[in-house]
């Protein structure tokens, strides 16, 4: 029998393989993309929000403060490394020194986005990070009230939810 505790439900399950197979869901990535490039939006977060949906789960406003760290980390290794992979795609794509290089930073990139979920994880697995998510309730992916989606960013959310696995509690 599987415990019903919040902390219990994320000891249970692992956000890299979450966002392994959820990301690989045709129409996931397009979206996830869109919302970091056009509305600045963290993709391990979203993930981790979309995690804890799955779950029941909803973070708690401790969790909410604690996402310095993480967004820390992001600032200062995955964005950069996405920002060298990306200036170097036209000039990889005719030298292939340069192709590889890419592709390291590439790699390197994909392990700090790994990180960066590790570091989700283990917030998740602290008590009082975590609660369940409220009868009826859907599961936050824009973060603090104060961000305004725009329609086209919303309808994203909104399809990005819509993925979660039927009878997912982060689904209704």
């Amino acid at each position: 029998m599987r415990d019903s505790t919040p902390l219990a439900a994320v000891q249970q399950g692992s956000l890299w393989d979450f966002a392994l197979d959820f990301y690989g869901r045709p129409g996931v990535a397009r979206r996830l993309l869109f919302l970091q490039d056009e509305a600045g939006m963290d993709v391990c977060v979203l993930l981790w929000r979309l995690w804890l949906g799955h779950l029941g789960l909803a973070p708690t406003p401790s969790a909410e403060q604690a996402l310095g760290e993480v967004a820390d980390w992001q600032r200062d290794y995955t964005w950069p490394l996405r920002e060298r992979r990306r200036w170097l795609k036209p000039a990889a794509a005719c030298d292939p020194e340069l192709a590889r290089l890419r592709q390291t930073l590439k790699d390197a990139e994909l392990l700090a986005e790994k990180t960066a979920l590790a570091k989700l994880e283990a917030l998740s697995r602290r008590a009082g990070r975590v609660a369940p998510l409220p009868a009826g309730a859907r599961v936050t992916l824009a973060g603090e009230p104060a961000l305004r989606p725009t329609a086209d960013q919303a309808a994203t959310l909104a399809a990005l939810r819509a993925e979660l696995p039927a009878g997912a509690a982060g689904s209704r």
